[in-house]
């Protein structure tokens, strides 16, 4: 018998093991804040503050999203950004949508992603520009704050073939001081060659029910080899963040828990460090 067919059995069933432990954990896991520092050229400090994959609905519910307020709220940031899928297959939630935007701190850029291009990308950017947001979709917006300039360029989404990674550098006249953001963490394949400093994407979930080694296994045979952290694309580095929602089941493990990533790009910065925290989803509003 050949070999793949003994394997795959058992790689399935080792898989759902260790999935099932993995989730009971994640439970207890609550919301990971991951901090990072970036060497950058810039006048002073610049902290992003970055969400992604809300999927609003029965899977991210309204406490949810009170706590991320919260939370983001109490980071002191000079920008939030958000990169894609807001929603799961219905529009029917929108309301609550721009609710949530328009309480988080500003300003706040966001660009769209598969799900939102699938569903209605017209409504849903309507209802992010509603809350505030400044909807980019292949293009570049500067974020003027005090003692600072930050070219943030939102390439749309690559999953559903709407991005133009050309067209939305066209007007980037200094593209190696740029924030980029786009959903699918692999265009960042094809903005590297623009020299662009860091990339923020989601889509991924982390993997979601991360099982180490299985689920990274076949993400890689699915054409997807940036599951979840930094990544290094010539003189780029990639982010993907685990994203605050789910699409379908809810669940997700420990090193997937849902994540908020908070960047603090900084001129006196050598190298870039990182750390993460832990909060309860649950906690009250203050």
């Amino acid at each position: 018998m050949p070999i793949p067919v003994v394997v795959a059995p058992l790689a399935v069933a080792l898989g759902g093991s260790l999935a099932y432990a993995h989730v009971r954990a994640a439970r207890r896991a609550g919301l990971t804040v991951s901090r990072h520092t970036m060497p950058w050229s810039v006048a002073r400090r610049v902290r992003v503050v970055h969400l992604t994959d809300l999927h609003v609905g029965p899977t991210t519910p309204a406490r949810v999203l009170r706590r991320v307020v919260d939370v983001v709220t109490g980071l002191d940031a000079d920008l939030v950004v958000m990169t894609g899928d807001y929603v799961n297959t219905s529009a029917r939630r929108l309301g609550p949508l721009t609710d949530f935007v328009h309480a988080l701190p500003k300003p706040c850029i966001a660009v769209l992603g598969n799900h939102d291009h699938w569903t209605d990308p017209v409504r849903i950017a309507g209802a992010l520009a509603r809350g505030g947001a400044v909807v980019l979709q292949n293009a570049v917006h500067h974020v003027e704050g005090r003692g600072f300039d930050l070219p943030v360029v939102g390439v749309d989404d690559g999953r559903s073939r709407h991005a133009d990674v050309r067209r939305a550098f066209r007007q980037v006249a200094t593209p190696e001081r740029a924030l980029v953001l786009t959903h699918d963490p692999r265009t960042a394949e094809e903005i590297a060659g623009h020299g662009a400093p860091l990339v923020l994407s989601g889509h991924t979930h982390g993997g979601q029910i991360d099982v180490p080694h299985v689920v990274p296994f076949f993400a890689r045979l699915a054409g997807m080899p940036y599951l979840r952290g930094f990544h290094r694309i010539a003189r780029t580095d990639l982010y993907v963040s685990a994203g605050l929602g789910h699409a379908r089941s809810g669940l997700r493990s420990p090193r997937t828990a849902p994540e908020i990533a908070v960047f603090d790009l900084d001129p006196r910065a050598r190298r870039r460090t990182s750390e993460r925290c832990s909060t309860p989803l649950g906690a009250p509003r203050r």
